[in-house]
């Protein structure tokens, strides 16, 4: 499907579609097929591809919270790490573990 007839389709805004369009295919999720009939597909299986795949290519690595990020530090002045990094650690590790079961398409 040509990204102008995606973005007419889905409501969203073309210039927007395609940055969606450029990180993705850099990730090789979808590719590009030049001509007429042209447009994008999936590079990989749909059956294959996880939301953890795509949010990562997106957002990069999943975090509940910003002290998860790398090298963060905890947002409360003064502390290096606070009471809830520990919990919040835990939580991400289960929040990432749905995304990488869930696939895009059963």
């Amino acid at each position: 499907m040509s990204l102008k007839e995606f973005a007419k389709q889905s409501g969203i805004s073309f210039w927007f579609m395609q940055k969606i369009a450029r990180k993705l295919s850099l990730a090789n999720i979808i590719e590009a097929e030049q001509g007429v009939n042209g447009g994008y597909k999936l590079a990989v299986p749909a059956k294959k591809l996880t939301i953890y795949d795509v949010v990562k290519v997106m957002e990069g690595n999943p975090a509940m919270a910003t002290c998860l990020e790398k090298n963060a530090e905890c947002a409360v002045k003064g502390h290096k790490y606070c009471f809830w990094r520990n919990k919040m650690t835990s939580i991400n590790k289960q929040f990432i573990k749905i995304l990488r079961k869930e696939k895009i398409t059963k």
